[in-house]
């Protein structure tokens, strides 16, 4: 709902909170609606609600953004009933309106971390009231890294001021400018999971957050990203290491249908494994044995390596392509040297184990990710499914999980 147009923002003449900073140059004001405040934002329900009942006869609210200790903060002031003095900045006169500033309440302080710059956590707060006001904001689009740092730091600040969940169009706009970088943006999920799961939940965005859960869930238990596992909450981390299991043992079974790995001969009731023991199969089953073997030793190291998790999503991928492992002419000079016989009928048996090892291997060498996981050189498998029961905001939600 529009209450004025735009252009009257930030000083509405009916307005009867006055807010000021003298943080910035030139000093910034606010005269904005207490009914307004109140309706989006619980801290200024909360405060405005304490002030009518301990202030008689008061008829307007005042606050100031100052720095304490190395904090912004948004101090509550106590009024005396009055009015207090706003500077028309359009044309540098004051208004005829007076009030006196006394005794603030530290009771109503929401703290806030606090940027170098001054001019930022201003422009911050300006861009929270402007949306109480339905007014867009500007968001930095620049690059991911900006959108980023500006959806984080107006997130934290809507959050103190207990307006995140009442504002749907902040986090709309949030939302959309951080989807218009596309590719960049899946790219710098990659880079910091973690940080991207925590503005998703602030943002309920489905995609970011499916996104983020895949590459942890897929590399867990390692953590190769800037952001501290810690920072995450508990159901997220259980949920992880709750997907990680189910891929650990999709793994386990899928590797022992590939050491397994064999080429049938005869029809019918005939079939069977080819055998070392009949001449005529001997030179295909030494392939098979060959096959087998090299394919054991590369996951016997996998295992053996302390990174496994960050490591195994590439040796499926690359089992699943199939032109890309086992190169035939590898394979063949390496028979001409041991097994010159099996050399013949090589091409064929080699095409046959690598099509029944990538329909093996073809669930773990999924990507759910919207990420081109091979491009980027992402290691990990990315396999992992999100259902809206993952999703903590849908969870219990009949509807299908949207990206």
């Amino acid at each position: 709902m529009h209450y004025t147009p735009a252009e009257f923002f930030s000083i509405f003449n009916t307005g009867d909170v006055f807010i000021k900073t003298e943080l910035v140059t030139p000093s910034k004001q606010w005269q904005l609606h207490s009914n307004i405040l109140a309706r989006f934002s619980s801290w200024f329900a909360k405060s405005l609600s304490s002030m009518a009942t301990s202030t008689i006869g008061a008829q307007c609210a005042s606050y100031i953004i100052e720095e304490v200790d190395g904090k912004i903060l948004l101090v509550q002031q106590q009024a005396t009933g009055e009015r207090p003095v706003i500077e028309d900045v359009n044309n540098g006169t004051l208004k005829n309106i007076k009030i006196t500033m006394k005794n603030e309440d530290p009771e109503y302080k929401p703290s806030f971390c606090n940027p170098t710059d001054h001019a930022a956590t201003i422009h911050l707060y300006d861009q929270i009231f402007n949306t109480f006001y339905n007014i867009p904001i500007d968001l930095s689009a620049a690059n991911i890294a900006a959108s980023l740092t500006h959806s984080e730091n107006l997130m934290k600040t809507a959050r103190n001021l207990g307006c995140l969940e009442s504002l749907p169009s902040l986090t709309s706009q949030i939302n959309a400018t951080l989807l218009q970088h596309r590719h960049a943006l899946f790219r710098a999920i990659k880079n910091d999971p973690a940080r991207w799961l925590l503005l998703s939940l602030s943002l309920q965005n489905g995609l970011i957050y499916t996104e983020a859960l895949i590459h942890m869930s897929g590399a867990h238990p390692c953590w190769p990203w800037p952001t501290p596992r810690s920072n995450l909450p508990e159901e997220i981390l259980r949920l992880i290491t709750t997907k990680s299991a189910s891929l650990n043992h999709l793994c386990t079974e899928v590797e022992r249908s590939l050491l397994l790995l064999t080429i049938h001969v005869g029809r019918n009731a005939n079939s069977h494994a080819v055998s070392p023991v009949t001449n005529s199969e001997f030179d295909t089953w030494f392939i098979v044995s060959t096959f087998r073997s090299i394919l054991g030793k590369e996951l016997t190291e996998l295992d053996n390596n302390s990174k496994k998790p960050l490591l195994r999503g590439t040796v499926f991928r690359k089992i699943r392509k199939g032109e890309g492992y086992m190169p035939y002419e590898d394979m063949r000079r390496m028979m001409e040297q041991v097994m010159p016989s099996s050399v013949q009928n090589l091409s064929e048996d080699l095409a046959m184990l690598k099509r029944e090892a990538s329909v093996y291997v073809e669930e773990l060498a999924r990507n759910e990710c919207l990420l081109d996981v091979e491009g980027q050189k992402v290691g990990w498998l990315t396999c992992v499914n999100v259902g809206k029961e993952d999703i903590p905001w849908r969870a219990g939600d009949g509807d299908e999980v949207g990206r």
